[in-house]
């Protein structure tokens, strides 16, 4: 059995993900959310695309006192004039004139300035018309206070997202602010998940023979939080020609990745490498050089990869972490040399080697760096419930205070500092 370094396992996966990567796809704002830019976002016009107050108040020009324009003569039958709203057209103003004007509103050529409401005030002039005077020592008066120049945000034609970048709810916003109702993105990869195993059950306590099943419940949502999104989730048991046709139904469909768990040995009853032989698959990772998920398959058909979890817990979810990440990191756009990047971080005490092959160990991270868990048998899932990441733990081991790359969880981003990158 030939086993492949995890580093060219991981390289293997974000180039053959990479290589299915599809061209942007033009999609509405708010069906785009969380997927990654495929071309940048452009101004389409200038922001704000009109000179606009940035109080409430007077627009005046010049020095005052000032001749309101919507303000009609006081007297009996007169009626005073509110703000006009931020769509009514404003005159042009001369010298001592004002206009009312309200937050976000344009601004009226001519404009000096905008005098808040609470700096003003008005009173009768002798001719029966108002006047309107600035509070004494108002910096209001100034020439260019409270005014929001167009352009003052993003020139027109200015990129202002560029491609690549993950489309926040901020970053969807400012597409919209820009003029934009749909964007360029690389859709989220689908994917499917296919788990064995007869004496696996999904519900109540175990008996003789049985495991309580660990990938079913927590998968999907482990997938959501690295970038993908279910198309599917499926139990076969040991039944293998069950198996071959769930995996051409899923190719067929057309997704990007599929999981299955379980069935990545060599004995008679772990049938994946013959399903994926059947299907005329191309072996991209026969095993892989790490403890726990040597195990770990990974293979290509047509335009789907799929990648085969050990069926223990933990080991599992290691081969998840170190291959499903970097798989549906490309697959959704990210370049293959990003993706297999990886953070590093200082061992906060001694952290001790698998006696052959890279040990993936579940680590929590501390002030000082990264330390054990515990519970981090293959077949345990108690230890990765609090880790932060896996130390990647070279079979020597490392002391306290050496340097060590750590794979981040996404499944576990709300709870630790670690970022595997700015997207």
């Amino acid at each position: 059995m030939s086993l492949t370094p995890l580093s060219d396992a991981r390289r293997r996966a974000a180039e053959a993900a990479a290589a299915l990567c599809g061209p942007g796809v033009d999609t509405p704002l708010d069906a785009a959310h969380g997927a990654l830019l495929a071309a940048p976002v452009h101004a389409l016009q200038s922001i704000p695309h009109a000179a606009t107050s940035a109080m409430d108040g007077w627009a005046i020009r010049g020095e005052g006192p000032w001749r309101p324009h919507d303000e009609a003569p006081s007297g009996p039958g007169s009626s005073e004039r509110t703000a006009l709203s931020p769509v009514d057209p404003r005159p042009a103003l001369e010298d001592g004139e004002a206009v009312a004007v309200v937050t976000g509103s344009p601004i009226p050529a001519g404009t000096t300035s905008v005098l808040r409401s609470e700096h003003a005030r008005l009173d009768q002039g002798s001719d029966g018309h108002r006047l309107l005077h600035a509070d004494p020592g108002s910096e209001d008066v100034e020439p260019g206070r409270h005014l929001r120049p167009s352009g003052s945000e993003a020139a027109d034609g200015e990129v202002l997202l560029s491609s690549g970048e993950r489309l926040t709810p901020a970053r969807a916003a400012m597409a919209a602010v820009a003029g934009h109702d749909t964007v360029l993105i690389h859709p989220l990869p689908r994917v499917r998940l296919i788990c064995t195993g007869e004496e696996v059950i999904t519900s109540g306590l175990p008996g003789p023979g049985q495991v309580r099943d660990a990938f079913e419940i927590s998968v999907p949502a482990a997938v959501a939080a690295m970038g993908g999104r279910m198309a599917g989730v499926h139990r076969v048991g040991d039944d293998a020609s069950a198996l071959t046709r769930r995996l051409r139904e899923a190719i067929a469909d057309g997704v990007g990745l599929v999981l299955t768990t379980g069935g990545t040995a060599r004995s008679e009853a772990d049938a994946l490498r013959a399903a994926l032989q059947d299907l005329g698959a191309e072996p991209l990772v026969d095993s892989v050089d790490m403890r726990p998920g040597h195990p770990a398959v990974l293979a290509r058909v047509g335009g789907t990869l799929v990648l085969g979890l050990p069926g223990n817990p933990l080991a599992g979810f290691a081969a998840l972490a170190a291959l499903g990440q970097v798989a549906l990191d490309a697959l959704r756009g990210v370049p293959a040399e990003a993706a297999v990047g990886l953070p590093r971080s200082t061992s906060s005490q001694p952290l001790e080697g698998a006696r052959r092959g890279l040990r993936l160990l579940p680590v929590e991270l501390h002030d000082d760096g990264v330390g054990p868990v515990g519970h981090d048998k293959p077949h345990m899932m108690r230890g990765l419930a609090s880790a932060d990441a896996f130390a990647l733990v070279p079979p020597g081991g490392l002391e306290a205070g050496a340097t060590v790359e750590v794979l981040p969880l996404a499944w576990q981003a709300g709870s630790t500092p670690l970022s595997r990158r700015s997207t």
